[in-house]
């Protein structure tokens, strides 16, 4: 089993996690050949997160079979602000079941994986009964 992704800045990768911190204390994440993905619920189930960030947004990418990781969240988010504006980030996982993070040239970190407890999110199924016809000037002027 090989995954290793590398971020070319730290921005997209602080704000994702940011993002998901808001929501969930522990995230299981979803790496295929074809990118790494995550989907969690907040625990009063009001707020969903659905992310999917292709290989390609990556400086560097390489997963050679599916695999689940697990972390807690506010760990790995202590560790991604540690980088600045323009240090790449790089996370791979090792044999010891560690997640390996390199933030920048020197500096490594090494973080337990989890066990997490959450279950696959179901995307909601959610009917919408209404249909708005609207010109593209007035669109404009709502966005501002």
């Amino acid at each position: 089993m090989t995954f290793g992704a590398k971020t070319s800045g730290s921005d997209d990768l602080k704000a994702i996690i940011s993002a998901i911190s808001t929501l969930v204390e522990e995230a299981t994440f979803v790496a295929t050949a074809e990118g790494i993905s995550f989907r969690g619920m907040d625990p009063s189930h009001v707020a969903l997160i659905d992310i999917s960030w292709p290989n390609s947004a990556f400086e560097k990418y390489e997963c050679d079979s599916d695999i689940k990781f697990g972390v807690r969240i506010d760990e790995f988010s202590k560790l991604i602000k540690r980088a600045d504006k323009k240090d790449s980030i790089e996370i791979s996982i090792s044999e010891q079941n560690m997640l390996l993070v390199t933030v920048g040239k020197n500096k490594k970190y090494k973080m337990r994986l989890i066990e997490s407890s959450a279950t696959d999110t179901p995307l909601p199924k959610i009917p919408y009964d209404s249909k708005i016809i609207l010109s593209s000037s007035k669109f404009d002027k709502i966005l501002g």
